[in-house]
C-alpha cells in the first residue's frame, strides 16, 4: 500500500484552500483492480481518515466543505475528504497539516 503526499494544482478541486493531497494506491504499478485490493485500498483509507478525525477533529466531504465555506457554518479549517467510487484522497490545508502527517504515516 502506498501513500503519497502531493501538492495541489489547478487540477485539484479547492486547490485555493488545501495546498496538499494525500492518496492512497494499492501499489507501484498498475493492478487489475479486484475487490480484494479495492477492499484493501478502502480499509487503509478509513485509517488514515480515522486518524486525521483524531487529530484535528470531524470534517467532511470536499464538495460538501467547499459549499459550506463562506456560509455561518463553521467547517474545520485543516482538512477534508473526498472519496467517489474507487478514488478515495485526504485534502489537507497547509504545510503544517501535511509535515505532521508525513510523521506518522510516510
Amino acid at each position: 500500500m502506498n501513500i503519497t503526499v502531493k501538492k495541489t494544482d489547478k487540477r485539484f478541486t479547492g486547490s485555493d484552500i488545501f495546498h496538499y493531497v494525500v492518496d492512497i494506491k494499492n501499489g507501484s504499478f498498475p493492478v487489475i483492480a479486484n475487490r480484494f485490493s479495492k477492499a484493501q485500498k478502502l480499509k487503509k483509507f478509513q485509517e488514515v481518515r480515522d486518524w486525521c478525525i483524531q487529530t484535528w477533529g470531524m470534517s467532511c466531504e470536499r464538495e460538501h466543505y467547499l459549499q459550506l465555506l463562506g456560509d455561518e457554518y463553521d467547517v474545520n479549517s485543516h482538512w477534508c475528504w473526498h472519496s467517489e467510487f474507487y478514488d478515495t484522497k485526504i485534502y489537507l490545508r497547509s504545510d503544517k497539516e501535511a509535515n505532521w502527517f508525513k510523521l506518522k504515516w510516510l
